[in-house]
């Protein structure tokens, strides 16, 4: 594993559920002496117009340029968007913006349903592992965000040969898995489990990348130093940052 550092999910005040403005996320990037910070702001095609999206992020990347030269770590300019696969035409607008480093894809919502609202109903980490295969196999994204978010909100267990296919895809898709580390304040334990981790590594998974998922200063880079030195014991991975949309080994 790398001898740098680096921090590819951090949500700035281009997210709508975050406040932090960039001066002080590259201060406080800098005064944790981290290389590589990688603004992963949410698209959210289900509510936010394309209109609307081009317009936060070409505003990020002015606000970006104002404060250029005056800090160490080299900011990446990324996205998260929820259910890419569900907006394949709304994803077009983003060749408008040519600076984007990196696509992070998630599964916040299954049938337009927030995850935590569906407790009752019936299959649902089925439903939710099914969408993030339609994920992986059909959207441009460059990373899968939060494997096994769903646990957040409630336990339950996925189907092994589907969660197989999850990762075969990524593995021949060439994309890199995240390893988040929000799931350790929010539930005891990083997502994707060590579970799923060792069925990654088993089945040839090389490409991770690490992100704290920090919407609060407090959070930059919260546990992830930690689960850096836990990852390089217990696998072979090889962490990086992406750029230009091409993984890079750090």
């Amino acid at each position: 594993m790398s001898k740098q550092r680096a921090d590819m999910h951090i949500h700035s005040c281009f997210s709508w559920d975050s406040k932090m403005n960039l001066q002080p996320i590259t201060e406080k990037l800098d005064k944790k002496h981290i290389e590589f910070g990688g603004l992963a702001d949410h698209v959210e095609f289900a509510f936010q117009p394309e209109p609307e999206v081009l317009y936060m992020l070409k505003k990020r990347t002015k606000e970006l340029n104002k404060i250029e030269g005056q800090h160490k770590v080299e900011i990446l300019k990324g996205i998260e968007v929820s259910e890419p696969h569900l907006y394949t035409q709304e994803m077009e607008c983003l060749k408008e913006i040519p600076d984007i480093d990196f696509i992070l894809g998630s599964i916040h919502h299954i049938y337009g349903m927030p995850l935590k609202k569906m407790k009752e109903m019936r299959n649902c980490y089925d439903a939710y592992l099914n969408s993030v295969l339609q994920m992986v196999e059909t959207a441009d994204i460059d990373a899968v965000a939060h494997l096994d978010y769903i646990k957040r909100y409630f336990s339950g267990e996925f189907k092994n040969d589907v969660l197989t296919q999850v990762l075969k895809t990524i593995i021949e898709r060439d994309l890199a898995l995240e390893v988040n580390t929000s799931g350790v304040r929010r539930c005891g334990d990083a997502f994707p489990s060590d579970e799923i981790l060792d069925l990654y590594a088993s089945l040839g998974g090389k490409k991770i990348i690490l992100g704290s998922d920090a919407h609060h200063d407090r959070e930059i880079n919260e546990n992830v130093d930690e689960t850096r030195e836990h990852l390089s014991e217990k696998y072979n991975f090889q962490e990086g940052i992406i750029k230009k949309r091409r993984f890079r080994r750090i």
